[in-house]
Order: structure tokens, then C-alpha cells, then sequence
């Protein structure tokens, strides 16, 4: 249980942050290739140019929330190896 738990864990918080971040990517090249400059405080489409704030800096809250239930989820799994113990080959 704890290392299919910590596998999900683990694992989604980084799928969710690609997507978040792939989305917005999507939105800035879509504003990029029509001419104008993206504003990513705000999420929309200036004429004039906009100064570029990282994602991190903009949603550290989340991200750290994120990383930190990604870290859970490692320890989850390694507590769920260590009790299950190790698997040993079976010799006929």
C-alpha cells in the first residue's frame, strides 16, 4: 500500500506542474506569434512590452506545496520498500 501510495505522490505533482506550465506557455506563444508582448502577472496579451516574472515567483506557494508532497511521496515509497524487505529470486 504505502509504495503504490507514495508512487502516486511522487509522481503527480510534477505531471500537474507540467501541465499548469504547459498551459501558460501555450497562452504566451500564442500572444508571441499574433505580435504582441505576454504579461504573465496577469495572463493576457499587451501591446507594449511586459517584464518576465518566472513561473516559480509567481506561484511559489504552490510549487513548494507540490515539491513537498512529491518528497512525502519518496518517503513513502522507501518506507513501503523497506517494509515489504527485500525480494529474493526463488531457485528451483
Amino acid at each position: 500500500m504505502w509504495l503504490r501510495a507514495g508512487s502516486v505522490l511522487f509522481a503527480l505533482p510534477g505531471i500537474i506542474l507540467l501541465i499548469l506550465y504547459g498551459i501558460e506557455m501555450s497562452a504566451m506563444t500564442d500572444c508571441l506569434q499574433s505580435g504582441g508582448h505576454f504579461d504573465f502577472v496577469n495572463q493576457v496579451c499587451r501591446d507594449t512590452e511586459q517584464p518576465i516574472v518566472s513561473y516559480y515567483q509567481r506561484h511559489a506557494v504552490l510549487v513548494n506545496l507540490l515539491m513537498a508532497v512529491s518528497v512525502a511521496g519518496m518517503f513513502a515509497m522507501v518506507w513501503g520498500m523497506l517494509k515489504k524487505g527485500m525480494a529474493h529470486p526463488k531457485h528451483d
